[in-house]
């Protein structure tokens, strides 16, 4: 399965990843009247932030390809970083019921740090199933 995901054309990842950090733009710079009233408990937006960045650091390592290249994750680690310090800052700077978080902030860097850690784990564990099926 693993190697399915990892053959796919770089074209249709990077579309992904660019559909996908728009998807992140738009919740994150939408009012908060626009988004839909759901009830959570106290701090499930982290948990959201979380989420939403550990998926967009898979994509990103899937994107680069890391699992060919470790040198790349600085670039994926800044760039998804201070995408989510970037949309904090417009936030703040939109006047729109938004505000800037650096505990937010932090819930987006937690994310991206599982996220890539959890792509090098599993990018390792297909590389050493396929190596030794070959063998």
């Amino acid at each position: 399965m693993i190697s399915y995901f990892l053959s796919i054309r770089q074209s249709v990842r990077i579309f992904l990843v660019v559909v996908y950090v728009g998807f992140i733009a738009a919740l994150s710079l939408l009012p908060p009247q626009d988004l839909p009233d759901v009830p959570m408990f106290r701090g499930a937006d982290k948990l959201i932030h979380c989420g939403m960045y550990f998926v967009l650091s898979v994509l990103s390592c899937w994107t680069l390809k890391t699992e060919l290249n470790y040198s790349r994750l600085f670039f994926i680690i800044v760039g998804t970083v201070g995408w989510g310090i970037l949309m904090e800052y417009l936030q703040l700077d939109m006047h729109r019921g938004r505000s800037f978080s650096w505990y937010d902030e932090l819930a987006n860097a937690i994310g991206v740090i599982f996220g890539i850690l959890t792509y090098i784990l599993v990018s390792r564990i297909s590389i050493a199933n396929s190596v030794s099926k070959s063998a």
